[in-house]
């Protein structure tokens, strides 16, 4: 195998690289809207993070339903929506269902 082809696999497989790469950053958090609004209905209050998924928690099923079922990945994605909504960008994108 001489040089030139050696070097044009090189290049392909760094352009694969890159495109997983640029695939694997075009992921997002989401959180589903009704999650989203209950969290929202909480944020006109002065609460901590802690206290409103706490106070969610215990107040509606569905959010219950929806932390439990994983409970570190979601806690931390209800986290992120509310630290996006503090600083007024969206790290969470909101979506049906």
């Amino acid at each position: 195998m001489d040089n030139k082809r050696i070097s044009e696999i090189v290049e392909e497989e760094m352009m694969k690289q890159d495109a997983n790469r640029y695939r694997d950053m075009r992921k997002t958090l989401t959180i589903p809207k009704s999650i989203a609004d209950i969290i929202d209905g909480y944020c006109k209050h002065n609460f901590t993070a802690d206290r409103l998924i706490m106070m969610a928690y215990r107040d509606y099923q569905e959010f219950n339903d929806w932390i439990i079922k994983d409970w570190v990945k979601n806690d931390n994605i209800a986290r992120a929506y509310l630290a996006g909504k503090a600083l007024g960008v969206d790290l969470v994108k909101v979506v049906e269902g």
